[in-house]
């Protein structure tokens, strides 16, 4: 993980170093490589002194909660730092290097960075990255790798993995223990909380199991997804915790989605210490953090709370924090926006907490203690975080009460937000081109950063929409109006022909490519979604072939709940042509979801991709799809 030369000389994020070497200085276009490119991942500063001024200057060296994520511009944790600073008396200088998307090599070089721009202290708040970034499965690595599995199945491939984390991250723990002090730099540590009681996985197949138990496990699964996950009531919790106990006995807890479901009911029934321990362990087990973003796990928040127990650095531990001051609501919607972003409110309490460590690590003498407030946000704008938030948990598959949750913020905080619901919607209109130029979007410029950061989903969800309308109810003719009218320009009648994968590949920086299935929110299910006047059939053809070592299998299309086609996937590539029924049709957004059929997979082909294609077991896809065509004509 070392890096090697001066790092400002190559310029960091957005800013290059001046040709007489006095500052770092944006550039209108382009990036220094090897840094995050998403538009707004970075703080808006145009310039950055090479030399602090008579102020001491501490850099904030972080990942997106240190960025203010979904609030950011609105409010970032460096502006409610400044703020702190000075509540405390402490006159500081703070330089903001808090970016999205920012991995352990990434704040290492940015640690030398604050080094390089006399800094007197760092700020370091990271944790949440180190699980995608983990080379469990480097190509030299790949062959013993698959070597383990095959011998000792899926719990010793799981163990590996777990020990691949921890080397990293003391390996971290090591190089910036040991740059700091070296450079007798003061570090303040911030260890990352997580949303315990709001977050939530997807379904993982575990088809790593035996063909029973997989078949068991699915049977279980589906009735176990049936059930509302937000419903309290006696009967349907002892109902969820019993599918819940017996998926994981059978998955041995390697998947993570029972784990959450038995930890959450246990807290609501007020057995929050074990509840929250087992959500602790739900979030690091099982999963490919490259499709399922697990968050700090506890192996990580142990190694930065070591670091931060070194001799002269200092110790912000969030998730202790918060706790004692919200009680295990700190593990919800009060502290958390969605799984890991927190609220202006709890950010300014981290904030106040991080202004008394610098003041300590530095020495400056402190004249009072930060008060934990609310900033003083003017309404519009911050509806428009909450309504990020809403969005951001729709996308990353949170559940509808969570979601709602930050709908209904938004219209309390200020009705006109509606209005930015509109513009979402407006901006899925194929001549928007929302996620190429800023001057091409319609919509609030906040809105378009946020959509181009995540142009590789779809923009359009017809279940955001009936989200959206549930929560405003009978007040949602504004609403209603805009999406018919967006609508309108998306129907498959008037464009001739849609490739429902093509929002799947509008990547930022590639060319369309084959698209790979994975478990959605409901189990082995595909989810698409589509326009239509609903007057007359459709036809929809799909390419696809299963996946690695799996057994030809059925699956079964619905189109808005009901069952359209059953059809075989083997391990050729096959086309599928079919006709989607008028009387299933409805005007407007339709849901178009293919079942897939779990299935064990047989070891020596799991063993043999991983090797060569350097894979873990999750990843090897159950289905894969090349072609997913809807046409205004129908098929013979």
């Amino acid at each position: 993980m070392s890096v090697g030369g001066r790092v400002i000389e190559a310029g960091i994020g957005p800013w290059s170093l001046s040709a007489d070497g006095s500052a770092l200085v944006r550039q209108e276009h382009g990036y220094a490589e090897g840094w995050p490119r998403e538009s707004g991942s970075w703080s808006p500063a145009e310039r950055i002194e090479v030399r602090p001024g008579p102020s001491v200057r501490v850099t904030l060296v972080g990942e997106s909660v240190a960025r203010g994520f979904l609030l950011d511009p609105v409010v970032t944790l460096a502006d409610l730092c400044r703020d702190a600073f000075k509540r405390v008396g402490a006159d500081i200088e703070l330089v903001d290097l808090a970016v999205n998307n920012l991995s352990p090599q990434g704040a290492v070089k940015l640690c030398r960075a604050a080094i390089e721009l006399g800094s007197a202290a760092i700020v370091l708040y990271v944790g949440n990255n180190f699980l995608r970034s983990t080379p469990w499965l480097e190509p030299d690595q790949r062959s013993s790798t698959a070597e383990l599995f095959q011998c000792g199945g899926y719990p010793e491939y799981l163990a590996a993995r777990r020990r691949a984390l921890v080397t990293l991250a003391r390996e971290f723990r090591g190089e910036t223990e040991r740059l700091c002090t070296e450079a007798n730099m003061p570090l303040v540590v911030v260890v990352p909380a997580v949303n315990l009681l709001d977050w939530r996985s997807p379904w993982v197949v575990p088809a790593w199991l035996p063909a029973g138990r997989v078949a068991e496990w699915a049977v279980t699964q589906e009735e176990l997804a049936a059930l509302p996950d937000e419903d309290t009531s006696p009967d349907l919790a002892d109902r969820r915790s019993e599918l819940a106990d017996r998926l994981a006995g059978l998955d041995g807890g390697s998947t993570p989605r029972p784990l959450e479901i038995i930890g959450r009911d246990m807290v609501c029934r007020g057995r929050e210490t074990g509840g929250l321990e087992l959500l602790t362990e739900a979030v690091g087990v099982g999963a490919d953090p490259a499709h399922y973003g697990r968050r700090c796990p506890l192996e990580v928040a142990t190694e930065l709370r070591l670091l931060g127990a070194t001799p002269g650095f200092r110790l912000v531990d969030v998730p202790a924090r918060t706790q004692q001051r919200w009680g295990s609501r700190a593990f919800g919607k009060d502290a958390f926006l969605d799984y890991c972003h927190h609220t202006s409110e709890s950010l300014g309490a981290v904030a106040g907490d991080i202004a008394v460590e610098v003041a300590a690590a530095i020495g400056a003498p402190v004249s009072g203690v930060p008060a934990r407030s609310e900033p003083d946000l003017p309404a519009d704008r911050l509806a428009e975080c909450y309504l990020l938030a809403a969005l951001h948990n729709q996308h990353w598959g949170q559940s509808a009460a969570t979601v709602q949750h930050w709908i209904a913020a938004a219209l309390r905080t200020d009705r006109s937000s509606v209005d930015n619901l509109v513009s979402y919607f407006a901006m899925s209109v194929p001549t928007a081109l929302f996620w190429l130029s800023v001057a091409s979007a319609c919509g609030p410029g906040r809105m378009h950063r946020f959509l181009k950061n995540f142009s590789h989903q779809a923009a359009l969800d017809a279940e955001f929409a009936a989200r959206a309308l549930r929560v405003l109810g009978a007040d949602s003719a504004v609403l209603q109006a805009g999406l018919a009218e967006t609508w309108r320009g998306l129907r498959v009648e008037d464009v001739d022909e849609l490739n429902l994968l093509e929002p799947f590949w509008q990547e930022r920086d590639g060319p369309p490519h084959q698209l790979d299935v994975f478990t959605g929110e409901r189990g082995p299910t595909s989810r698409y979604g589509f326009v239509t006047a609903g007057d007359r059939p459709l036809g929809l053809e799909t390419v696809l072939t299963l996946g690695t070592g799996l057994p030809t299998s059925r699956f079964v299309v619905t189109l808005n709940g009901g069952r359209c086609y059953v059809g075989q996937v083997t391990d050729e590539w096959e086309c599928h042509r079919l006709t989607l029924p008028v009387e299933l049709l409805v005007p407007g957004a339709n849901e178009l979801s293919f079942r897939w059929s779990p299935a064990a997979r047989a070891p020596q082909s799991t063993a043999s991709a991983m090797s060569v294609l350097g894979l873990g077991p999750e990843s090897l896809h159950l289905v894969r799809i090349a072609r997913m065509r809807l046409t205004a004509k129908t098929t013979p």
